[in-house]
């Protein structure tokens, strides 16, 4: 179990997206888990973040 869960939440950010997960993906601390809260927006950000999703294990939709 991770020791710090990041919740983000989304709704109509797809132009920011990429740039909050990098951020989180990139912290000095690994021991995470980034949870992304989609709320049925109606942009592409959930797309996006079930690429970075396939890519690092730690994010969940």
């Amino acid at each position: 179990m991770p020791k710090i869960s990041i919740i983000l939440p989304t709704f109509n950010v797809e132009k920011y997206i990429a740039k909050a997960l990098e951020s989180c993906i990139n912290q000095s601390f690994k021991d995470i888990e980034i949870i992304v809260v989609d709320d049925c927006g109606s942009d592409k950000s959930i797309d996006i973040a079930k690429e970075y999703a396939k890519k690092d294990e730690r994010i969940k939709i």
